[in-house]
């Protein structure tokens, strides 16, 4: 029996020229989030991560604020399959085939809630095959996410894993046999360092908690909880 806990990634930048990095409230989320492990004395046998700025990011907070408690963390190991989908494509993609649909050019993609709106809709229709010239197709990105999970499968112990929405989505859909148009739904609410836990024995994992920020709850830190 192990323990697998997935983490999404801190608030990363949204709306700047690099995405891919976290924000001052990014840091402080994983910060707390670490704290929060070392109050409760969980200690990781394993490690594993994207290869994403934000993902190490996240994970260096997360690990400052154990070490603090004397708690050290094994080295990560870095899995391919925990990276995002390029989200920024699959939105360009759609607008390329839609861009008629847009209302007159009215949308402003540069807001956060306009953006996520438009994500939802190429999201689906990326799962449809509807997009061109896309890097990696929805079958790809399944299959790679399929075989995160049978990584995952063979470790024992405790498992700390940080990755981002899509990714804990799509692991999700695999475990629960969740339809594409709920898997996306769950995706666009996922919270910064949100704590998706499951209990596994071997390939069969069994959910026991999904998108938690017990570390943010408290009404000191109720305004540091986000989306992006």
């Amino acid at each position: 029996m192990a323990e697998v806990i997935v983490v999404r990634h801190g608030q990363a930048a949204f709306g700047t020229d690099d995405y891919d990095r976290l924000t001052e409230v990014g840091w402080e989320q994983a910060r707390l989030l670490g704290e929060h492990f070392a109050d409760a004395e969980q200690r990781f046998d394993a490690v594993f991560i994207g290869t994403m700025r934000r993902h190490r990011e996240t994970l260096a907070g997360i690990r400052d604020a154990l070490a603090q408690s004397s708690i050290v963390t094994p080295q990560a190991t870095e899995l391919l399959g925990l990276n995002e989908y390029d989200f920024h494509s699959l939105v360009g993609a759609y607008i390329a085939l839609n861009g008629d649909l847009l209302d007159g050019g009215k949308i402003n993609l540069a807001d956060s809630q306009s953006f996520y709106r438009m994500l939802r809709v190429a999201l689906m229709a990326w799962s449809r095959n509807e997009l061109k010239n896309i890097a990696e197709p929805w079958a790809e990105f399944e299959r790679r996410v399929r075989g995160t999970i049978e990584d995952l499968s063979g470790v024992k112990g405790r498992v700390l894993v940080v990755t981002s929405g899509g990714p804990i989505s799509a692991m999700l859909r695999e475990v629960l046999a969740l339809d594409v148009e709920t898997m996306v739904n769950t995706n666009l609410q996922a919270k910064n360092t949100g704590v998706t836990r499951y209990f596994t024995r071997g390939m069969n994992f069994s959910l026991n908690m999904f998108n938690a920020v017990p570390h943010l709850e408290s009404s000191g830190h109720r305004h540091l909880i986000t989306y992006t």
